[in-house]
């Protein structure tokens, strides 16, 4: 008895496998399409992979939500400048994570840069009645419940494949879906975007079949280095003197030796701890890190017997000092909820402080930022760049103030400058100036 599950989830299901088979050429992984697009980094490497185009400067670093809403306006308005429409549908949806308005945005996404690459969904479904015209396909749901059809729609692509299509039995429908899924996967490098016990399920979602079934029309490259996904941040970015973590995941059929080489910047390998990982069923999966010295960018090969993985090599930028985003901003973490009397009092203090030096009105000022209302990756990384979680915090141009008494020194200076009419970018360079001095 296959286990239940609804049709949208298979459609979530498939969508966000979907999209991490393009995020992987990037060594990215999204777990969750309602929590991992909301601050606009996913969604903008999405777009630049399957258009091939840069989508310009934007925050690399985004953790409040002012950041986020100003990624994801960026990558909208990318999207509709490529001819998309987009109907009901903004920034604010995605980052609360409406799912129906998600959904059919990523489906808006699919159709135009995987089903209408050669043709409609129209067209579709005539290629796969010409390929298999005794099965007399009408859809794209039930015609497709028992595997049959998959199997011999494998079989029209590769005749050396599933010769015996025709004499499956019907009711071991599990089984069929299962054989036809996995031969794809391994012989002709369809990716599992649905997965056995999701099409045989009596309302298998359209759009999730229509997505599988468009690769095989678009065949990609079959060897067994293709079916290796590496992922993680120590692929794409890292902190110096920071261990920056990956994985590399691979069926356990794909067989042959996996090599992992990381170089610095001045092509020197780098050492990296390799050990066996927690891994879904017939699958292997290794945990991989290493600690880069140095800031600069650094080069990572993973290759299955010489061949290079999907995104191998990949590029990662390692930087000097973990950042927010706050380059030419002034931000004020506080809390709402302090228990703490002197904490309390320090944040009261710091917002009259600001405020009546006018500090809130300058244009590099972002609003007064509640560190409750923060997602605890976004809060942690915050108290992580001041090394120290007593509030209020306050960052200018990414660098961390220190106490409220620093706080007061810096302020003097600034307002000096304001008299002297400098810009803010100035105001801002000279402000540090003063923290490493002080």
């Amino acid at each position: 008895m296959p286990p239940r599950i609804a049709w949208q989830d298979i459609q979530e299901n498939t969508f966000t496998r979907w999209t991490n088979d393009e995020l992987k050429l990037r060594g990215l992984h999204i777990n969750s399409l309602k929590d991992d697009l909301k601050d606009g980094l996913m969604l903008i490497n999405l777009m630049e992979i399957i258009s091939g185009k840069s989508l310009g400067k934007y925050n690399k670093h985004p953790i409040i939500i002012q950041q986020k809403l100003e990624n994801l306006t960026i990558a909208l308005k990318f999207i509709q400048s490529e001819g998309l429409k987009l109907v009901n549908i903004g920034p604010e949806d995605i980052v609360q994570g409406n799912m129906r308005c998600i959904l059919g945005l990523i489906w808006t996404i699919i159709l135009r840069y995987e089903i209408n690459r050669n043709g409609g969904g129209e067209d579709l479904l005539k290629w796969i009645q010409s390929k298999i015209p005794e099965y007399g396909i009408k859809n794209f749901t039930k015609d497709w419940n028992d595997g049959r059809a998959l199997n011999a729609l494998i079989n029209a692509l590769r005749p050396d494949l599933c010769k015996d299509h025709m004499d499956l039995d019907k009711k071991k429908k599990l089984a069929n879906a299962r054989r036809g899924i996995e031969t794809a996967d391994k012989e002709m490098g369809v990716d599992k975007l649905v997965l056995p016990e999701e099409m045989i399920h009596k309302r298998v979602d359209k759009q999730a079949m229509m997505t599988y079934l468009a690769q095989f029309r678009n065949l990609k490259d079959t060897n067994a280095a293709y079916r290796v996904r590496a992922f993680g941040e120590g692929l794409h970015k890292g902190i110096k003197e920071t261990k920056a973590p990956f994985f590399v995941e691979r069926p356990t059929d794909a067989k042959g030796e996996i090599k992992i080489k990381v170089l610095n910047e001045d092509g020197k390998e780098v050492s990296c701890d390799i050990t066996k990982a927690e891994s879904p069923a017939g699958y292997e999966k290794l945990a991989v890190s290493y600690v880069p010295q140095k800031a600069g960018v650094y080069k990572v090969h993973v290759t299955l017997d010489d061949k290079h993985v999907p995104g191998s090599v990949f590029t990662v930028v390692v930087e000097e000092d973990l950042s927010i985003g706050g380059e030419g901003k002034v931000f004020c973490f506080f809390s709402t909820t302090s228990g703490n009397l002197k904490q309390r009092s320090d944040i009261n203090n710091t917002k009259t402080l600001l405020t009546s030096k006018n500090i809130h009105l300058r244009k590099d000022f972002v609003p007064w930022i509640p560190v409750d209302i923060m997602d605890r990756k976004d809060r942690e990384a915050v108290f992580a760049k001041a090394g120290t979680r007593k509030l209020p915090i306050v960052i200018i141009d990414d660098e961390y103030l220190g106490d409220y008494d620093k706080l007061l020194k810096v302020l003097l200076l600034i307002v000096c400058l304001s008299t002297a009419s400098l810009h803010g970018d100035e105001m801002l360079s000279s402000s540090n100036t003063v923290l490493s001095s002080t």
